[in-house]
């Protein structure tokens, strides 16, 4: 299929990328061709990763693009045809789940099996499955995947706690039609990165041991990572369902934010996976448990496992994890020392199949000189058997790989390390030192995939030798180790040794090495020599190259030699590099040295550049000069920055001038510039004029003018002018201009006039007002006077109508104030109706009728607010009573109050007894 995509889109490009409407429009009107595409199977025919659901589509594409690239129509015709049919005719990737029958073949772990317990042909190869926790957000997942939704659902935690056969269990929660894909042949990345973009829809995509996808030491992991967010994203492939497992430390290295201007090796693969991680316990839960002993009956391994596992590691002892750690602490010297050399060599970076050449090299240094003496001559056959003895029904410590049939055959023997054990291993000797033996063993016999992580552990320990010979013979991105040894030897300070593995690197054809090579030198303040890789790196590809010389060039006040770079850059196509030559030169103070360049940045790139030599000059105060630019720019199109050369125009006293350019803005249908024009004249003192603009600003559509204007009459002290420009405003749709107008009046002192455009915001749907109205009233203390006593309070009354409560309390407190006491009180019943009569309303009655001199009636009000819960109210009203002499009163609220809780009141009261005699 990957044939016919390219081919496809090879045409499509060489045809100048024409629209999708008319490819569609050119077929239809092609009577020759069998097939009618619509727009979108035009796309999908060109872009997406699937087959064309018809032959005919694909070919009337195929021919109309053809014809257009000057194609022969009819071989390319023939040719898409023939591949068409070869894409149907095979299989996506994967196999249909209902063929995917053996758990292990998926990487699940086998579990325990003693003669004590029943594991006959009637009893299923796994244990019966308790679900967890996680286990519902899994199942979530997949019924997403089910509703055409693609998931991806990366499930964390340690060796053997689950993780995978979590994985196992979901897949029977998808129907009929899914697919399996298992990528790991010849390597899980490589075969990962071959099919992705053939996988079809409804497809479960397993990465069991997800470090081996994407943490490689070249940039396989990343480019996978950044495919499988491809695969999510792609409508055309929805629903896929991913599902991968890590241990936390891969987790941790592959989601990491490096610190600020840091590398960060790992980008694609933390936006793959931030967000889609799913941990799983490394036990079970009191809750686990006890569904464990309900499902004991169906199968005695859980039963087992429940009377035998630690701290409810189930999973852990299923796994035969026990057994194993059993073994290898009892274990004699031979086995415990392969034991050892193979958990330090997947700890420092070894593929999982560890050759045997490797762990016998190594061995003898896990052993004193004693035990290397007393080991039989066959200790290695008996290490091997000792370590390959099964446990519990599981894999031993070190077992033997065996290639499947139709797999290659291994050169020798490869061993395994138990997962359980490894991460044991990995845990409890990270600060061990390996022994020389096992890093010659590694130089001697690690593969060459593996060579680059091993070199950089062995670099981060400080053994560069040992660094620089694994780097030597790494194969896998062989450029990155010979750079990666270069940077050790440079941070050494070998910069001269570092320069030969550059050079190999060019010599193994990555010509990206000369950069690197110049790099250090420069930085290694060595400009001279770098000078040279750079010209090498430019003549081999690397125009970038020249620009690189120009910059360090530049740095280095070397200015001349720098702009000779530059304009070789940009005869190679790096117009960039004019504007960065102007850039340098105007820094200099040699302007008129820089606008040839400038001029010439014009012709290659486009008007911008017009707009950055303006910017110059006028950051020189050569405006005069700048104005032509600028006038080139508009004539463009650019008329934005025409508005800061008015600006600058005006502050440097030549405000007519400015008009002029602003009417050329305003007239290319910028009405912004007739704001900016009016600003300029205000602040001339020339406002007549400049409501002229406004009155134009306006008429264009810009309503805002009109409150600026407004605005600007108020500051300037012409109030009474202002407010028909308000009124404009409101007109405009703004009616909250209205309140702006009485507020301004209110605050002048007008008071009735500032009533009078309050009733205009009334009427014209602004509710709010007659809350600023009332208010107005009150903070005037108008209330406090009967002439105008009911005239604020019917404003008072339409603002609760409008849904204010809150002017409930101003009308009750200002008619209090104003010894209008029943009246009030009337008000204090309408707002406890309005606000729920809560405790903090009723305190607030009551004390509005303390205030006035109404305690009897205040303390109807607290037993009120008391009952509603505020018991600290009781010591308070004790404390009020006692101030009004009404000591026994006063007593039996202090009473209430201890009863509440409030132990102080009883010490209240104990003093009052005493000053009382």
């Amino acid at each position: 299929m990957r044939e016919l995509k390219d081919l496809l889109f090879e045409v499509y490009t060489a045809a100048d990328e024409p629209s999708l409407d008319e490819i569609a429009a050119a077929i239809a009107e092609n009577d020759t061709l069998l097939g009618s595409p619509s727009r979108d199977t035009v796309r999908r025919c060109i872009s997406d990763p699937s087959v064309p659901a018809q032959q005919s589509d694909a070919v009337a594409v195929a021919a109309v693009l053809a014809g257009w690239a000057g194609w022969d129509a009819n071989a390319l015709a023939y040719r898409v045809a023939e591949l068409w049919v070869k894409s149907r005719l095979m299989d996506p990737p994967g196999k249909p789940l209902a063929e995917v029958t053996d758990p292990f073949a998926l990487e699940v772990h086998h579990a325990i099996s003693t003669d004590l317990l029943d594991t006959g042909p009637g009893r299923s190869v796994l244990p019966v499955y308790v679900e967890r926790a996680h286990d519902a957000w899994l199942r979530a997942a997949a019924e997403d995947a089910k509703r055409g939704v693609s998931r991806l659902v990366m499930l964390t935690g340690g060796s053997s706690t689950g993780k995978t056969r979590a994985c196992w269990e979901v897949l029977r929660h998808l129907p009929a039609g899914w697919r399996l894909w298992h990528p790991y042949d010849p390597t899980p990345p490589e075969a990962a990165l071959a099919a992705i973009e053939q996988l079809t829809p409804h497809t479960v995509v397993w990465l069991n041991e997800t470090q081996n996808y994407l943490l490689t030491a070249s940039d396989l992991g990343e480019r996978l990572a950044a495919k499988l967010r491809t695969l999510l994203a792609d409508p055309a492939r929805t629903p896929v369902l991913i599902l991968g497992t890590l241990w936390p430390e891969y987790w941790r290295t592959l989601t990491l934010q490096p610190e600020p201007g840091g590398k960060d090796p790992h980008a694609q693969a933390r936006a793959l996976l931030v967000g889609h991680g799913l941990p799983v316990p490394p036990a079970f839960s009191n809750t686990d448990l006890r569904a464990l002993a309900d499902r004991a009956v169906e199968d005695p391994r859980l039963g087992y496992a429940a009377d035998h596992a630690e701290s409810g590691a189930i999973t852990q002892y299923l796994a035969g994890a026990p057994s194993l750690l059993e073994r290898y602490r009892s274990a004699p010297d031979g086995a415990r020392a392969l034991t050892e050399a193979a958990i330090d060599a997947r700890r420092l970076g070894h593929g999982p199949a560890l050759p045997l050449a490797l762990l016998e090299a190594a061995a003898p240094g896990y052993l004193s000189d004693t035990q290397w003496d007393l080991l039989d001559e066959d200790w290695l056959e008996q290490a091997l058997a000792y370590n390959a003895k099964p446990l519990r029904g599981t894999r031993g410590i070190l077992t033997r790989i065996r290639p499947r049939p139709g797999q290659p055959a291994l050169a020798q023997p490869h061993y395994r390390l138990a997962d359980y054990l490894e991460q044991h291993g990995r845990r409890h000797r990270y600060t061990t030192r390996a022994p020389a033996t096992l890093w010659n063993a590694l130089i001697d016999h690690a593969p060459a995939t593996n060579r680059l992580t091993l070199a950089n552990a062995a670099q981060s320990r400080g053994l560069l030798r040992i660094a620089l010979h694994l780097c030597a013979t790494a194969s896998t991105d062989r450029g990155d180790a010979l750079r990666l040894a270069a940077g050790w030897l440079a941070a050494a300070d070998r910069l001269d040794d570092a320069l030969p593995w550059l050079e190999r690197a060019v010599a193994a054809g990555h010509t990206k090495a000369l950069l690197w090579a110049a790099d250090l030198l420069a930085a290694a303040g060595r400009l001279d020599d770098a000078l040279p890789w750079l010209k090498r790196a430019a003549e081999a590809g690397h125009t970038e190259a020249l620009g690189t010389a120009a910059v360090l060039l530049a740095r280095a006040d070397r200015l001349d030699e720098a702009l000779n770079w530059a304009e070789r850059a940009a005869d190679v196509g790096d117009t960039g590099l004019l504007r960065w030559a102007a850039g340098r030169l105007a820094a200099a103070g040699r302007l008129d040295d820089a606008l040839p360049w400038l001029k010439r940045a014009v012709a290659a790139s486009g008007t911008d550049a017009l707009l950055w030599a303006a910017d110059l000059l006028a950051a020189a105060g050569r405006l005069d000069d700048a104005l032509p630019w600028l006038k080139r720019a508009a004539e463009a199109g650019h008329t934005e920055p025409l508005e800061s050369v008015a600006v600058l125009l005006a502050v440097a006293g030549r405000l007519d001038e400015a008009l002029l350019w602003l009417e050329r803005v305003a007239d290319a249908s910028d009405t912004e510039a007739l704001g900016v024009g009016a600003a300029l004249l205000a602040d001339a003192g020339r406002l007549g004029e400049a409501l002229t603009w406004v009155e134009r600003a306006a008429g264009a559509g810009d309503t805002e003018a009109l409150r600026w204007a407004a605005e600007r009459l108020v500051v300037a002290g012409r109030l009474d002018d202002a407010l028909p420009w308000f009124a404009r405003v409101a007109e405009a749709g703004h009616t909250e201009a209205l309140r702006w107008a009485a507020d301004l009046l209110a605050a002048a002192g007008r008071l009735d006039d500032a009533l009078l455009w309050y009733e205009r915001a009334v009427d014209a749907g602004d509710t709010e007002a007659l809350q600023w109205a009332a208010d107005l009233l009150v903070a005037a203390g108008r209330l406090a006077g009967a002439d105008r006593l009911d005239e604020t309070l019917n404003w008072v009354e339409r603002a609760v109508e409008a849904g204010g409560p809150e002017a409930l309390r101003w009308a009750a407190e200002s008619l209090a104030a104003a010894g209008r006491l029943d009246e009030a009180l009337t008000w204090v019943e309408r707002a406890m109706d309005a606000m729920d009569a809560s405790a903090e309303a009723l305190r607030w009655a009551a004390d509005l009728l303390a205030a006035a001199g109404q305690l009897d009636e205040a303390l109807t009000w607290y037993e009120r607010a008391v009952a509603a819960g505020d018991t600290e109210l009781l010591w308070w009203v004790a404390d009020l009573l006692a101030a009004c002499d009404r000591l026994d009163e006063a007593l039996s609220w202090a009473k209430r109050a201890v009863d509440a809780g409030i132990t102080e009141a009883l010490r209240w009261a104990a003093e009052r007894l005493v000053v009382a005699g």
